[in-house]
Parts: C-alpha cells; structure tokens; sequence
C-alpha cells in the first residue's frame, strides 16, 4: 500500500493508477488527440506486422484504450489478432476487463520487465502506450521485451519526453499548470497522480538516449517521430525491431 504522504514514485506509481482508475478514462478523453495518438500507434506497428494472426503484446495496457485501438486497426486490416494486455494497476485492469472483448483478448497482472514469468509464446508485435517513463528500470524492461519477441518483430513505444527541448518543455509546464492539474482536482478528486505524470515528463530521458536503450536491447532500423499540434516535439513514437 502507497503511503499518501510520500510522492508517487516510479516504483510506487501503479498504486496511483489505482486511485484514479474509476476517472482515468474521464480525464484522458478531454484531450482531443489522446484517441487518435493511440491508433497512430497501433497503426505503426500493425504496419511491420506480416502474420494474418499474430500475437501481439500492449505493455501497459491501463483500462484497455490502447487495446482496444489495437484489435481494430488489426481487424480492419483482416488479422484476427490474438492480444495479451499487460498493466502493473489492479485498479486499471479491473476497468479493462469491464469492456466487451472477444476471447482472443486477456489481460495479466504484470510488470513489463516480468515478461518472462507470463510463459508467453515468442510475440509477433508489442505496443507501450505512455509506459517506458513510468517504469523504474528502463534498460531492463526493454530487454524484456525484446526477449519475448519473436525475430524481426516490432515494437512501438509512445511517450512523452522534453528532455533538451526548452521550447517543449515550456509548453508542456503550463499545460500541466493551466489545465490538467485543475482538471484533475475536479475529475479525479485528487492530484497526487497527475503531480507525478508532470513529473516524470520532465525527468524522462530524451529520444535520443531511449533509442539507444534501445538498440542496447536488440532494436535494429529505429526511427522516431513526434506528432502534430500542441503536443508537438512533447510526444514522440519510436519503432524498432527485434534484432
């Protein structure tokens, strides 16, 4: 159990997935782009993804947003997907299995860097939607990752970072300032998740240095772009493959 009166941390951030896991949804749909970005993404790795009926991996799948971007950018493509959502939050699993899914998906009360102990088959894609900044050891987790795919398989990772951008880094302070902490107090009742969100934006490391954890990993042809609008040169997606 989180102690309130200390800071969410890395280590401890799940707990705070869990106190706002009723909300989360709420909160998240009153940015505009959050839906779109998830099917930016879900479409970046479907399209290194040859299998008619792959199994594919959505690390930190939270209340199953992004698994739900997933299965229908690969149903409109003709996969029939079978898809493993994996999340470090009870609380925000307990809403993702609340949704309606077909059999083919299930969802595993995991870390990333636990991969090993799902006894999963080799995966033939993996997507980590806002994930890598909020795991304790970044190195290690990518590794995991890469160990449970398949050869030549892709990963997606989509994240927030301003590290060495000061024009991004500006914006991003008075977003947090100006909207999401007020918005938090009234949607989520409490702010000590989104504090530590504003937080580990700041202190995630820059694209360049995860793209050579990465490759550190065994991710070959990495490529990295970031999106349009506000969250311009503020939200980034990296793809790779396993090597």
């Amino acid at each position: 159990m989180h102690d309130a009166r200390r800071p969410l941390t890395r280590r401890s951030v799940a707990h705070g997935f869990d106190a706002v896991a009723d909300t989360y949804d709420v909160m998240v749909g009153l940015n505009p782009g959050y839906h779109r970005h998830l099917r930016t993404a879900a479409e970046a790795l479907l399209d290194l993804v040859d299998e008619p009926r792959p199994l594919l991996l959505d690390l930190g799948c939270g209340t199953g947003l992004s698994t739900a971007a997933l299965l229908a950018a690969a149903r409109e493509r003709g996969m029939e997907p079978t898809i493993v959502g994996v999340d470090a939050s009870a609380g925000m699993l307990e809403q993702a299995r609340r949704r309606d899914w077909p059999a083919e998906v299930t969802f595993r009360h995991a870390r990333a860097e636990q991969l090993a102990e799902l006894d999963l088959p080799r995966v033939d894609g993996a997507l980590a939607c806002y994930l890598l900044r909020n795991v304790p050891d970044v190195p290690g987790t990518l590794t995991a990752i890469a160990t449970a795919m398949a050869d030549d398989a892709p990963f997606v990772a989509m994240d927030y970072s301003v590290a060495g951008a000061g024009h991004a880094q500006r914006r991003w302070s008075w977003v947090n300032k100006l909207v999401i902490t007020p918005l938090s107090a009234v949607v989520a009742r409490q702010r000590e998740l989104y504090d530590y969100l504003h937080r580990s934006v700041d202190d995630f490391a820059s694209i360049p240095v995860l793209m050579d954890q990465m490759a550190d990993a065994g991710f070959r042809r990495l490529e990295a772009r970031t999106v349009d609008g506000w969250q311009r040169d503020i939200l980034h997606l990296v793809r790779g493959r396993r090597g």
